[in-house]
């Protein structure tokens, strides 16, 4: 499912809400405050993809991911011109707020020539979370990524863009039912609730996005199944297991 960026300011946005996995997005026109109350048995990630923000007085540079517990309530002041997102999902257990930088995150590069990418994993399997797994990718001009093509139909993900305009980058979805092409462009998101989701960029601007798994309590891992008919290419090192 494709949701397009919108046009609104100073105004948190619920992006989408997929049984319980939800994505809310807050863009500011001058510095802003604001307050998210506290939610049982939610945890929840926060991230800029633009600008520097301020969470309990906590500086956030740019696509650093700060995770907020469950029952936590959280201030944030935003610098101008900020994009900021908050995802939820359920949890079982409360952790402890930590922050992720991005510049200390794990780094793999990932692929060969024609699907090139650098992987970012900010929330990984080791981190303490109840169901999020996230990060970034940062994909090489005009290449595929989310290659190999597969599928992790357990666990429902989100792909959100950015460093795309004035270009454009394509998203596939696609399983027995049915096959879905998406033009994106900065801060469009794809629901990916199943499916192989291969994604391919225009050699203009190529491509990024942030993506965020909410996997269920006993399956928070990041196990994939390749699609048959691509399963002797070479993936190399990578961030996934093949189940």
């Amino acid at each position: 499912m494709l949701i397009k960026n919108r046009a609104e300011f100073n105004s948190l946005v619920k992006v989408f809400d997929f049984n319980g996995f939800a994505i809310y997005n807050f863009k500011n026109i001058g510095p802003h405050r604001i307050e998210l109350t506290p939610k049982e048995d939610k945890e929840r990630l926060l991230f800029t993809l633009k600008g520097s923000i301020k969470a309990n007085d906590i500086v956030l540079e740019e696509k650093d991911m700060a995770y907020v517990p469950s029952g936590q309530d959280i201030v944030i002041n935003a610098d101008s011109d900020s994009v900021i997102y908050t995802a939820e999902a359920a949890t079982r257990k409360k952790y402890e707020f930590y922050v992720k930088k991005y510049r200390d995150a794990q780094r793999i590069q990932v692929g060969e020539q024609t699907y090139r990418r650098t992987v970012i994993t900010s929330i990984g399997e080791k981190d303490p979370a109840g169901s999020f797994i996230a990060g970034y990718v940062e994909n090489s001009v005009g290449e595929w990524s989310s290659y190999p093509p597969h599928r992790h139909d357990d666990k429902p993900e989100a792909y959100i863009y950015y460093g795309i305009n004035p270009g454009f980058a394509v998203q596939l979805v696609m399983d027995e039912e049915e096959s879905r092409a998406y033009v994106v462009h900065d801060y469009d998101t794809v629901l990916i609730p199943r499916g192989y989701h291969p994604h391919v960029n225009t050699s203009l601007t190529g491509s990024n996005y942030a993506w965020i798994i909410a996997a269920p309590f006993d399956s928070r891992n990041l196990s994939v199944q390749i699609h048959p008919a691509f399963k002797n290419v070479k993936v190399g090192k990578t961030h996934y297991t093949v189940s």
